[in-house]
């Protein structure tokens, strides 16, 4: 791109004289040096995403007056009043407890002895720590397998504000979580959003993972692209840009009784969840307060990002990727493939995006014999 005579490229910013460059600027003073442009491209950038926000939610309120008027008001906003899934007290699925960590105390479930080596698994949107019920007792007799609710989840803290839900303090509970447990390091496992804090984890906090396992996320450098060169990606991603929008996304997620979470766990499964798997899901999210903080993550990430990493991990990285994903197009375990030859992409043909709970045995199966061998 040029303006005036200036050339930009991707990383350096050159100032051209007679067609030669004799001045080579880093990013941070070139901003500097040019804050009149900067400025512009960041109100474009969020000018482009309250457009679509606004058109999103223009849309879903439509829909929700026009379903209204269809079938009454009470069958719209109605919602069951809940007792606690007896399944969430499993055993079987591991023991419950509390980390007093810095900012947040956070809720886990924990199955595995403690002198075995951590597994730390990160869930994601609209989630909890229950997702990891197949995972959880497939590795307690090789690792002290810990399935946490992120914070502003589940039984953890939710603090008010989407400032809190900015990648550096999620990455931070990720550090004081595997000290507090006792440990120095782990074997990090995350899905959706709770992939995408590991991999800027595994970035940030290499000395912590031994090795690191992603389902359904792309790394933020993969998305990037996928977003500017695929369009099926970005009309995929809508509820994102609608999720940018005050209350009436919280409203959304709340109707007819938490029909979304019906069709997020039957309509992006291969294997449709049960109502019976559901229910666990729709009281978690019915709790007082339980919706808007996991859309603050999202909020969060649209208008606080910080810097992409590149994709040169120290540790072992394996992707799976359940191809049959209602959210995320299948160029982005591809474009992973190369940009990052290194990382062990593994694809399950029919699966959908939460691929840990739709195909468990499949899944497993990968992460045993990966972990074997690396």
């Amino acid at each position: 791109m040029t303006h005036g005579n200036l050339v930009t490229g991707s990383k350096l910013y050159y100032r051209n004289n007679g067609g030669r460059p004799y001045e080579i600027f880093p990013r941070r003073a070139f901003i500097k040096a040019y804050p009149t442009v900067t400025m512009l491209q960041e109100l474009l950038k969020a000018a482009g995403m309250w457009f679509y926000a606004i058109l999103y939610g223009m849309i879903m309120a439509f829909g929700i007056l026009k379903e209204t008027f269809k079938v009454g008001y009470g069958k719209i906003f109605f919602k069951t009043k809940r007792e606690r899934p007896v399944c969430l007290q499993d055993e079987k699925l591991g023991t419950h407890g509390f980390l007093h960590i810095e900012d947040v105390r956070i809720h886990y479930v924990a199955k595995g002895k403690e002198d075995k080596p951590l597994m730390l698994f990160l869930h994601g949107f609209p989630e909890f720590w229950y997702s990891w019920r197949y995972q959880l007792p497939e590795f307690s007799d090789d690792y002290r397998c810990v399935a946490i609710d992120m914070r502003g989840y589940g039984e953890s803290d939710k603090p008010s504000g989407m400032r809190n839900y900015q990648m550096k303090y999620l990455t931070k509970d990720i550090q004081q979580v595997i000290e507090a447990l006792g440990y120095k390091s782990c074997i990090l496992v995350g899905h959706d959003f709770g992939g995408a804090v590991a991999w800027l984890f595994g970035k940030h906090y290499p000395d912590y993972v031994d090795k690191l396992i992603i389902m359904n996320c792309p790394s933020p450098s993969v998305i990037q692209k996928v977003f500017a060169t695929v369009k099926k990606q970005f009309k995929m991603s809508w509820y994102m840009f609608f999720f940018q929008l005050p209350y009436l996304p919280e409203i959304m997620v709340g109707l007819k009784d938490f029909e979304s979470l019906d069709k997020s766990f039957k309509d992006s499964c291969v294997n449709p969840f049960s109502q019976e798997e559901i229910e666990p899901y729709k009281y978690t999210f019915s709790q007082p307060g339980a919706i808007t903080p996991p859309i603050n993550y999202y909020r969060a990430a649209f208008r606080l990002a910080g810097p992409r990493p590149d994709m040169d991990y120290k540790m072992p990285v394996l992707l799976i990727w359940g191809m049959k994903d209602y959210y995320l197009c299948d160029e982005n375990p591809t474009l992973t493939e190369k940009m990052a030859p290194a990382i062990s992409v593994k694809r399950i043909d029919n699966s959908g995006h939460f691929v840990q709970c739709d195909t468990p045995k499949e899944v497993n199966k990968i992460m045993r014999e990966w972990l074997s061998s690396h």
